[in-house]
């Protein structure tokens, strides 16, 4: 049977929500190619080359490891790899990804020191170094560089030289930073630094990223992971050092991969960070030219989150914005704390997006609002919102 054409296939689709996000042609092509097998030196070369790029993209001269699975899945798998038998860790949360962290801790029966902080701000570097102060015995901080689900950036480097001259490692999830904003885990100073395929990296899902740096590299002679496969860094790293992978690997998906690297290497870091931060200031301008009120207080460059005003459903409109205009956007999540299901929507810049796209955004958001009763004038957004690109 022939694939059925649908009348949504005639018009172009935008995929701007904060992972997954487009996928260049290029990466696609390589995805389509032959499969290999991963016991050879045809993979072994590819792989070398994926570990020697993404250490470049780290901005470090460790050991990048690439896991089968999520960004949760790497994350844990740092989480539950480099914790100090019986110790306790301080665990950051101002946003749904940060406390899932502390879940992580919760379900391994780790004792944690919480820093829980109202979503939208992002934890100050004072915060951090009081708690450490007050609670000795910790071996290990995790945060969020990017908060995904508040749109919130911390300021990273300042905590990172606090936790730095403590005996606790600093366990970064970069999931939506890494590529898309300025990190570099050797010069801060970042023990671990994770991110996945699915972000800035212009890939599908189906990888995380786990960088360690040498205090890290010392602590994973000192513990005992819980993992007993998949979770335990200590195999992937074995295998890392011979250019391979303890458990058989997403063949396709680290060839994509490569392309995807090579396309960043050849724009240069400090442009993809500078076209990405001005894409989310264009974003900004032009959400705040319709008046509507940004999610945070401290923005993330990766992704922009703003309020619906009143009377608008998020369902409705995101489900219109998506049919009638192809703009795929996000909506906002709920946690423990603080609940922004329904309340908020999000749209990413990261990877491959360009001004063009950021332009349909915030004209078929726009529209959209004006038709759910909000008061704006058309050509608002993208009027504020082309004054910021042209500079």
């Amino acid at each position: 049977m022939p694939h059925e054409i649908t009348p949504k296939l005639f018009f172009k689709q935008r995929v701007m929500t904060p992972g997954p996000v487009e996928v260049p042609p290029d990466v696609l092509l390589e995805m389509a190619q032959p499969i290999i097998h991963h016991r050879t030196k045809q993979f072994q070369a590819i792989f070398k080359e994926l570990c020697d790029k993404l250490a470049w993209l780290f901005g470090t001269t460790g050991p990048v490891l690439s896991i089968a699975g999520s960004g949760t899945t790497a994350f844990e798998s740092a989480q539950t790899s480099l914790i100090l038998p019986g110790s306790k860790a301080l665990t950051i949360a101002g946003g749904k990804f940060g406390e899932r962290w502390q879940d992580v801790y919760e379900a391994h029966g780790v004792e944690q020191i919480k820093i829980n902080v109202p979503w939208g701000r992002a934890v100050s570097p004072a915060e951090v170094g009081d708690a450490l102060k007050k609670n000795p015995g910790v071996s290990v901080v995790t945060m969020c560089h990017s908060e995904t689900s508040t749109a919130t950036a911390a300021d990273v480097k300042a905590i990172a030289s606090i936790v730095s001259k403590t005996d606790a490692l600093l366990l970064v999830d970069g999931i939506t930073s890494v590529g898309a904003m300025p990190v570099k885990m050797d010069e801060w100073g970042i023990d671990c630094l994770v991110t996945g395929s699915q972000k800035a990296m212009m890939l599908p899902p189906g990888l995380g990223y786990v960088g360690l740096g040498k205090r890290a590299l010392d602590r994973l002679n000192n513990t005992k992971p819980k993992g007993l496969y998949n979770l335990d860094l200590r195999r992937w790293l074995k295998s890392h050092a011979k250019n391979d992978v303890p458990f058989t690997p997403p063949v396709s998906l680290i060839r994509g991969q490569v392309v995807a690297l090579k396309m960043l290497e050849t724009q240069g870091l400090e442009t993809v960070w500078g076209r990405t931060a001005k894409l989310a200031a264009a974003t900004r301008t032009g959400f705040e030219a319709m008046g509507l009120k940004l999610a945070s207080q401290s923005p993330s460059d990766s992704v922009t989150g703003a309020f619906y005003p009143e009377g608008v459903n998020d369902k409705t409109f995101r489900g219109a914005v998506r049919d009638q205009f192809g703009i795929h956007i996000a909506g906002g999540q709920d946690g423990r704390g603080d609940k922004w299901e329904g309340k908020v929507f999000r749209v990413s810049h990261m990877g491959y997006v360009d001004a063009g796209d950021t332009l349909a955004a915030l004209c078929a958001i726009e529209t959209q609002l004006i038709a759910s009763g909000h008061k704006t004038t058309p050509g608002t957004a993208a009027d504020a919102a082309a004054k910021v690109l042209l500079t």
